[in-house]
């Protein structure tokens, strides 16, 4: 009789079949794994991009990663997954660290607004099943290249109208002619109180949101214009809400750092803090993950994701990602579930608490 040791512990469980993909908040539950360890999702440029990043290899200075001896140590993420989220948390409880949320500016002034002022929300699945008219706002395409598959629209992505960005001149202007067309008594809205084409695609775009049943409006980043965001998130929200007198129209975005936001309201009743891409010369000690944008503050050293070069990370040091080299969880950006994330390969690299816990304890 063979007897096992239990003080052995056993391999993570390896995904078999299509994966929860962790790389970004749309978290694609169709991704496959090739038998080289590479992801295959129709085509996704984030994951190309993730796939001819590997193997990852360590850059870092021959004495060691050197970090202020005082803490608190400033951390910087886009987002960690569930157990990363626990352990940043109960640290930055103790005083030993500092975790900032790095988000768009877009993105971060229709959080403040939404939870200011409130809004009407819904998930991907919600829209995607029920929504006869969307409207997309901001770089969408490129933060999350699959979500207009997603929404599986009659006709395709050509039939979803889209802006890459609004002013806050734009908002205003669509909200007057979402007000005469409600105002008019037939279906010539625009026309009968004189108003023609010249309202141009914002024109065609209030016909469709007045004709909807469910409308939904989906933000991505750099949505609204610099200088602007705080004002028109505000317009965004009140036309939304002006809209669900007549029917039911939606707000949907999907937020990257929803685990770690989640995990601090929960412990701590406190939301981290957000940083905006470039809003500061200051940099930071260490970063967790990608960089949002190539002009992104730099950090001493940045552990895991994708190596950015010393521009922006003195240091790099490789790092496991929960749901590819390690099991873990997250919450999908709109906050709908929490979705387990299996390893689809091994790892030979730590975790970041791991490494930070090194560091902390070298300081």
């Amino acid at each position: 009789m063979t007897q096992t040791n239990p003080s052995v512990s056993k391999p993570p469980p390896v995904a078999q079949g299509p994966i929860v993909c962790p790389l970004c908040p749309l978290m694609c539950d169709d991704v496959s794994v090739s038998k080289d360890g590479e992801l295959i999702a129709n085509s996704c440029p984030i994951v190309d991009q993730f796939n001819a990043s590997r193997p990852r290899q360590n850059r870092l200075p021959a004495e060691g990663v050197r970090l202020p001896s005082t803490e608190p140590l400033r951390i910087v993420t886009t987002g960690v997954d569930l157990a990363t989220a626990r352990q940043l948390t109960d640290w930055q409880s103790q005083g030993k660290v500092h975790v900032e949320l790095e988000t768009d500016a877009s993105l971060h002034a229709l959080q403040q607004t939404i939870s200011r002022d409130g809004i009407v929300s819904a998930t991907l699945a919600d829209v995607a099943t029920h929504a006869d008219m969307v409207w997309m706002i901001g770089g969408i395409t490129e933060a999350w290249p699959r979500l207009p598959e997603k929404l599986r629209r009659p006709g395709g992505d050509d039939c979803v109208p889209s802006h890459s960005n609004c002013s806050a001149d734009d908002l205003a202007n669509l909200s007057a002619l979402l007000h005469v067309i409600g105002a008019s008594e037939d279906d010539h809205g625009l026309e009968s109180t004189g108003t023609t084409d010249a309202a141009g695609d914002f024109g065609s775009l209030a016909r469709r949101w007045k004709s909807a049943k469910y409308a939904a409006v989906i933000v991505g980043p750099n949505a609204f214009m610099p200088g602007e965001e705080s004002i028109s998130a505000t317009m965004l929200c009140r036309i939304i809400r002006a809209q669900n007198t007549d029917a039911r129209c939606v707000l949907m975005t999907l937020d990257s750092g929803a685990t770690l936001r989640s995990v601090s309201m929960w412990k701590t009743n406190t939301s981290p803090d957000s940083t905006i891409t470039s809003s500061s010369l200051q940099s930071f000690d260490i970063r967790i993950g990608s960089p949002l944008k190539r002009d992104s503050r730099p950090a001493t050293l940045q552990i895991g994701g994708i190596d950015p070069g010393p521009d922006t990370a003195s240091s790099y040091q490789a790092s496991s990602t929960a749901g590819l080299d390690r099991p873990g969880m997250s919450i999908r950006g709109d906050g709908s579930v929490s979705l387990p994330l299996l390893s689809s390969t091994e790892s030979r690299h730590p975790t970041p608490c791991e490494i930070i816990d090194r560091l902390l304890q070298k300081n």
